[in-house]
């Protein structure tokens, strides 16, 4: 028997979107290994409420008898590819966003794909460009929809971002940190050494919304006299405080907050602030206060979250540190999953013109400046 029509409902109103918890919950609990706290419903809302500005939603939900079974969840946004104005779809994603993914069960994914490229193809006088940042290259949705692109021919571009280290947690603290080399070793003895010479620790762990308001105005304090102050983009700017209060409320809520706060005689020196769900736990920030520099506070604080993570029962099993691979991260893991750009073209002349731009003439001007800059 021929499987049932696929339906595409398009949702734009936020109110709508807010309607689908029960069954996005449903769907996302269905993904496996590809469910993450990313690509949940509670994430989207709150990144949307703080940072979707003037994009709209256009959050494509597939259907088939009426039971979702696939999200592509995009927002439209007008962007300059390299200096031309384009009407994008694109990933609800920035800076705090750690990867993103399409949602598609493994069963129907290739119909689903299907379908979603054939929405696209229908739809294309309304789009010049899909910009599909920070997917993860092992997401089994890039793979199939390569192929499909390939096969109906349309125009894509496919680049690597960064590579994002993370650990797979097994084993116990023991083992893992008899694993590190002696050079690694001696450097976190040295680290606990100086620190406890100086000050006496002390670990602060929230995991519930009242624990947080217990905690935050320290939290602040650490942002703002941190390096990420002066960049512009700490925890305790306006934006962030807000959208990180509302996160943390609605991840307790949900059972995925964890944030860890180092005191040093009783002073707050560092915190991390992290999202767990779907056996996976996520960096998503961390700071310390440039006063304590000197006693490296931020690699004692992860030394000792680390160390809790691997001994704690029934924890998690993969550690997300989050961003591209920083010095201190290659301390604890050579592993990294590596996070990519797909963005696709369409037939109409402006897009094939953005198309040719950006996957041919950008790259050959970027040549000619590298050549030059040798040669001079």
């Amino acid at each position: 028997m021929a499987a049932s029509a696929i339906d595409i409902e398009v949702v734009s109103d936020h109110g709508r979107f807010l309607e689908l918890k029960p069954e996005w919950d449903l769907l996302l609990a269905q993904l496996g290994d590809q469910a993450s706290v990313f690509l949940s419903h509670y994430w989207l809302d709150c990144w949307w409420r703080h940072f979707g500005g003037d994009a709209k939603l256009h959050l494509l939900v597939l259907r088939r008898e009426g039971r979702m079974i696939a999200i592509a969840p995009l927002m439209r946004r007008r962007l300059s590819l390299y200096g031309l104005p384009v009407r994008c779809l694109c990933f609800p994603e920035n800076g705090n966003t750690l990867h993103s993914d399409l949602l598609v069960g493994e069963a129907e994914r290739g119909e689903s794909l299907t379908e979603l490229l054939s929405y696209l193809d229908r739809n294309r006088r309304e789009w010049d460009l899909v910009h599909l940042h920070r997917m993860p290259g092992d997401s089994p949705n890039l793979a199939v929809a390569l192929n499909l692109l390939r096969e109906t021919g349309v125009k894509h571009h496919l680049r690597s971002v960064y590579a994002s280290p993370y650990l797979k947690v097994a084993g116990g603290w023991q083992a893992f940190h008899a694993g590190r080399s002696v050079r690694v070793r001696k450097t976190l003895r040295n680290v606990r050494n100086s620190l406890e010479r100086a000050a006496c620790p002390d670990l602060v762990r929230v995991a519930t919304w009242e624990e947080f308001l217990e905690q935050r105005e320290a939290i602040c304090r650490i942002a703002s006299h941190s390096w990420t102050e002066e960049e512009g983009d700490s925890l305790a700017t306006p934006v962030n405080r807000a959208f990180f209060e509302d996160l943390a409320r609605e991840a307790a809520r949900e059972g995925g907050l964890r944030v860890w706060l180092l005191l040093l005689d009783g002073r707050p020196a560092a915190f991390e602030f992290h999202l767990r769900g779907f056996g996976k736990q996520h960096a998503l920030r961390a700071s310390f206060d440039e006063e304590f520099a000197s006693l490296s506070p931020g690699a004692f604080l992860e030394m000792e979250l680390l160390r809790e993570i691997y001994d704690e029962p029934q924890g998690v099993a993969h550690f997300d540190f989050g961003g591209s691979t920083d010095p201190y991260k290659k301390r604890w893991s050579d592993q990294a999953r590596e996070l990519v750009l797909l963005q696709l073209f369409n037939a109409e002349p402006y897009s094939r013109l953005c198309s040719l731009y950006a996957t041919l003439l950008i790259p050959l001007l970027r040549q000619v400046r590298d050549l030059l800059r040798r040669k001079g």
